[in-house]
């Protein structure tokens, strides 16, 4: 079975795509931390990297399901 999830990656985020808003099918039991390595990120960048579902903010195992509308993004530090 596959899912066709909808992603979209914060500009300005190194992004191994060329685009910031797509759809992506997986198979159904991927987690997060697998559908960012199928985007094209590496170990050491994933775990950089922020991810939510739907406004919330998820580990890097949560299982995706069909229909999840995916924000990726970096968090910013200043002071």
């Amino acid at each position: 079975m596959v899912i066709r999830v909808k992603i979209e990656i914060v500009p300005g985020l190194k992004n191994p795509r060329k685009e910031h808003r797509f759809d992506m099918d997986l198979p159904d039991n991927a987690t997060v931390k697998t559908m960012l390595m199928e985007i094209g990120y590496e170990e050491k960048e994933i775990e950089h990297l922020m991810v939510s579902i739907s406004n919330k903010l998820v580990p890097m195992e949560k299982k995706l399901k069909d229909g999840d509308d995916i924000f990726v993004w970096a968090p910013i530090g200043g002071g």
